[in-house]
């Protein structure tokens, strides 16, 4: 082997072991930030404001999870909790200077944001940096806008706007009614008893379904979608392409069809229409909004209850 064809051969051994190296850190990370949600041992700080004086939230952290609960007592509560290496740290163990920390309350509005003051590269030190977690409990009415770059997100009992991101983590939602618009890159979604406009969308993870009411728009790129509806009113639109998709409405229900999948499984009445192998489109019990199920790689299944 020549001497060119040694430097090029150490050039990319390098290379990939950078990424190797990159890929571990980012895995220990992301381990360390998927315990409990965040809640274990006492929390690092917790706030407390009247109730009747909030009406948004906003929450945002680095590499921690959230947790959103509304309650109906007199006042809000924000719970803040750090961990490193697996265990919960107190004021006592740790500082967080190198961490910028803003719990306050604005107006109508309470914050919740941790973010580092220096987001380098930190290849070989990720491992020293605590994630930092909050655990809110707000008014059921509500507003909220919660991001993280690396935990999951848990919603539950809210009525308003709710708004929701991780980069890199599951979402579970739970008795939500008003607008409900769930990202995540690579996690699963779940919910149940979600009333009103809901969006839900992810770039690797399953979505699971029960109990909805109202409009639906669910999507992922890589797997499969449940959805049990309790009744419609408005469209519905559910895309995966490369899973299975699972759809139950009530019985009677009025609804023009677009199912496509490499096979679509629906036993059908009282329709009119086109039924093919891997299609169907039409009108089922005289027609109402729109059903859209497709999935490039899977079954497409149509079922009532």
């Amino acid at each position: 082997m020549n001497t060119r064809s040694n430097y090029l051969l150490k050039v990319a051994l390098a290379f990939f072991g950078s990424l190797l190296v990159t890929f571990l850190l980012v895995l220990s990370s992301n381990v360390q930030a998927q315990s409990n949600n965040g809640k274990d041992g006492d929390p690092y700080r917790v706030e407390h404001f009247q109730a009747a004086d909030v009406q948004s939230l906003n929450v945002q952290t680095s590499g921690g999870h959230i947790t959103v609960e509304g309650t109906s007592g007199t006042e809000a509560r924000i719970e803040m909790y750090v961990r490193k290496n697996g265990r919960s740290l107190t004021s006592e163990d740790t500082d967080l200077s190198d961490w910028k920390i803003d719990i306050s309350h604005s107006g109508q509005s309470i914050n919740a944001i941790a973010k580092r003051k220096n987001n380098g590269w930190g290849f070989f030190n990720g491992n020293n940096h605590p994630s930092i977690s909050f655990i809110v409990y707000t008014p059921e009415e509500i507003n909220s806008n919660l991001k993280t770059s690396g935990g999951h997100i848990n919603a539950s009992n809210l009525s308003g706007n709710q708004q929701l991101k991780t980069s890199g983590g599951h979402i579970e939602l739970a008795m939500l009614s008003g607008t409900v618009d769930a990202h995540t890159s690579g996690g699963h979604i779940s919910g149940q008893e979600l009333n009103g406009e809901i969006e839900l969308k992810t770039s690797g993870g399953h979505i699971s379904l029960e109990n909805i009411d109202g409009s639906l728009d669910a999507r992922t790129s890589g797997g499969h979608i449940n959805a049990s509806l309790l009744s419609i009113s408005g469209s519905l639109n559910l895309k995966t392409s490369g899973g299975n998709i699972d759809i139950a409405i009530p019985g009677n229900t009025g609804l023009a069809l677009n199912l496509a999948g490499t096979f679509v499984n629906a036993n059908i009445d009282n329709f009119s229409g086109k039924i093919e192998r891997n299609k169907v489109n039409g009108k089922l019990n005289g027609g109402g909004p729109l059903l859209s199920a497709r999935t490039s790689g899977g079954t497409v299944s149509l079922s009532f209850h």
